[in-house]
């Protein structure tokens, strides 16, 4: 017989600039397509994991898990996403030792959607490491046209930044 623990991970959604949680009918202050929800602003603790899993239509999510005080968290967002990308450009200049708090942004003007993961860190917000003027080692978005309008293709650019992201978080994790 060996010690055994459960421990239940809640799990995390970026969703318009709020961190959301399943919920019940009678405790939710967020109703989406029959289903409920909690919404918060920000979550703080210590990154102790990171994964890419599979997502929503076959797509790659980002699995991090985060312990505080309460508990266990796996907050999940879209490789394809401003999220990560915000997240990623910055992860060189976290220290996986110390807490985080994030705080996911939203801003909508007009038909342009824009979002973002900030970060701060003992009182500091954390800066990108890769931006527009110091681009590094990372791939450029490719502009590509699609029914007359310009998009930008990611893939080359997300397939290094989560190269960056697992490597730094192997090279700083804890034996814990």
């Amino acid at each position: 017989m060996g010690l055994n623990k459960n421990q239940s991970t809640n799990a995390l959604y970026l969703f318009q600039g709020k961190i959301i949680t399943k919920a019940t009918q009678g405790s939710h202050d967020l109703e989406k397509n029959g289903k409920y929800y909690n919404q918060f602003d920000s979550i703080t603790g210590r990154i102790t994991n990171v994964k890419i899993v599979d997502g929503y239509e076959g797509n790659k999510d980002v699995a991090i898990t985060i312990n505080d005080i309460d508990g266990t968290y796996t907050m999940y967002f879209g490789v394809n996403s401003n999220y990560f990308r915000s997240f990623a450009r910055s992860v060189k200049n976290v220290d996986f030792s110390s807490n985080i708090e994030f705080f996911p942004t939203y801003k909508k003007e007009g038909e342009k959607i824009s979002t973002s993961l900030l970060m701060k860190q003992k009182d500091n917000w954390i800066k990108r490491f890769y931006t527009v003027d110091n681009m590094g080692d990372m791939p450029s978005a490719i502009p590509v046209e699609v029914n007359g309008k310009v998009t930008y293709d990611y893939k080359e650019q997300n397939e290094f930044l989560i190269q960056e992201l697992l490597a730094k978080f192997d090279e700083e994790k804890l034996p814990f």
